[in-house]
């Protein structure tokens, strides 16, 4: 692939992270006052409430989808390792090899928790308060993967 084309695709996948992360923070900071989420907490959410804890869980969804569908991708393109025909899990072993990422466990956690997300249901609040308490307590982790992973790669782009 053309390193330039690389380059720019890397540098559009790092400003789409900094977005979520940033909205991620802005929403975080509304929810602070109902954590940990009890069930009982999730039921008296105001609608108001119900808004931030929306954004945050969206922008949860899309930044695990940037980073893992996009932004590794495309660094393990710009390094031209042999990447796009593996499985997943041996791209986040390649990464975690170069120091891109710290671990690979830290990463199919947060994934893990993705997925959770998209497959609760509203209905269930004592499972929902207790997802969303654990996505909300996992941010640092998740800007941390995304720190090391920007950190790493922007020395390639110049």
């Amino acid at each position: 692939m053309n390193d330039e084309l690389s380059k720019t695709k890397v540098e559009k996948a790092l400003r789409e992270c900094e977005i979520h992360l940033k909205r991620m923070a802005y929403a975080r900071g509304k929810l602070a006052v109902l954590m940990p989420m009890s069930e009982q907490g999730y039921l008296a959410l105001t609608e108001e409430q119900i808004e931030s804890l929306d954004q945050y869980i969206f922008r949860y969804i899309k930044m695990q989808d940037a980073m893992g569908e996009r932004l590794f991708r495309q660094m393990l393109d710009l390094l031209e390792e042999p990447a796009r025909s593996q499985p997943f899990l041996d791209k986040l072993n390649r990464l975690e090899q170069l120091g891109a990422i710290s671990s690979k466990e830290v990463w199919l956690k947060l994934r893990n928790l993705r997925n959770l997300l998209t497959h609760e249901y509203e209905d269930d609040s004592a499972s929902m308060s207790e997802v969303i308490t654990r996505v909300y307590g996992v941010y640092p982790e998740v800007e941390a993967t995304y720190q090391q992973a920007a950190d790493f790669i922007r020395p390639y782009l110049h």
